[in-house]
């Protein structure tokens, strides 16, 4: 490609990327995307996780030029040609000859971790400026050469962590656990993935979010693009997906007032949240309703002010000790 093409490429991809360009191409770009990136995968192991991983992050790489939701003006069909077919040939050798040996190496190198006991609360600055709240019993890892990489990936190997996040968009920046995979560019957003409570949510404060559940035989693709005050739910037990319009403010406002926002929560699962919180261990008896969902914010005071809020709200009944805490169904 000529200096001339190079420079009109640039500019078109600028005004892309600043909003400048209409909606109708960008449908256009996309759909070639979605279909020249198919056919240029399939020899990739569909049951490979690394390999899956990189099917994601090199679509997410390729639609960093083009990315979505764009407002923009009819240009000819000529740049489009140019610009698809520069990138995807860029992005294919740039991805799989280098980041799938940096993956691999990935694998085997050391990572920083960290992790917060229960009752406590830590904020980590990364490298690229991105800011990481981590919520109580949460865990964390980051890859040596996280500054380095062709792609920004950290592990949330358990948790609730809000993630403010650098914009770089060279290189995308994810958020892997064990079945899911949540990629952007430079946003705001909480994520909790804690074992017993049986989801995986994602909130979104500020921009978009692409989220991903790893299946038997390829990722599905659970959304798009998540955008601010959307809420994605996904139900481990069940594989159900919820995606609703909710005050995602509140939802990370633990970062700051560490607060517990049960909103649609069981009273199993605010248990498990107090737990966290107080360090204590808690038990919900068997005779309380634990398909009734509650709608409530409690403050980070002392615990029994907490538990005293809590009966009012709900008329649970409980049992404190030292080391104990038994929620009780209300008293007829």
């Amino acid at each position: 490609m000529n200096s001339k093409h190079h420079n009109f490429l640039n500019e078109k991809l600028a005004q892309y990327q600043n909003d400048e360009l209409s909606r109708e191409e960008r449908d256009m770009i996309d759909q070639w995307f979605d279909q020249h990136f198919t056919a240029a995968t399939t020899e990739l192991p569909a049951d490979d996780d690394t390999s899956e991983q990189l099917r994601l992050e090199l679509l997410n790489r390729v639609k960093i030029y083009t990315a979505s939701e764009r407002k923009i003006f009819r240009l000819p069909y000529r740049w489009i040609g140019i610009a698809c077919s520069l990138l995807l040939v860029v992005g294919i050798a740039f991805l799989f000859q280098g980041q799938l040996q940096h993956d691999q190496h990935t694998r085997d190198s050391a990572t920083q971790t960290y992790h917060t006991a229960e009752g406590k609360i830590q904020k980590i600055t990364l490298n690229d400026g991105t800011e990481i709240w981590m919520n109580a019993a949460t865990t964390i890892r980051i890859a040596s050469d996280f500054s380095s990489s062709a792609s920004r990936r950290v592990y949330l190997d358990q948790g609730e962590a809000f993630f403010k996040v650098k914009r770089d968009t060279l290189r995308p920046f994810s958020i892997a656990t064990k079945k899911m995979l949540t990629t952007v560019l430079g946003t705001s957003f909480n994520i909790k993935a804690y074992p017993d409570a049986q989801i995986y949510q994602v909130a979104v404060n500020t921009g978009k979010v692409k989220v991903a559940q790893k299946g038997k035989q390829s990722w599905n693709v659970l959304s798009k693009g998540l955008v601010k005050g959307e809420v994605l739910t996904y139900h481990t037990n069940s594989g159900k997906t919820e995606i609703e319009s909710r005050n995602t403010v509140l939802i990370s406002n633990w970062k700051t007032d560490r607060s517990i926002y049960a909103d649609g929560l069981t009273m199993t699962q605010i248990g498990a949240e107090i737990s966290r919180q107080y360090a204590i261990t808690v038990q919900v008896a068997a005779g309380v309703n634990d398909n009734k969902k509650y709608h409530l914010t409690l403050p980070h005071q002392d615990l029994k002010t907490v538990l005293q809020h809590l009966a009012r709200a709900t008329g649970i009944n409980y049992q404190l000790t030292n080391s104990q805490l038994i929620i009780n169904p209300a008293i007829e």
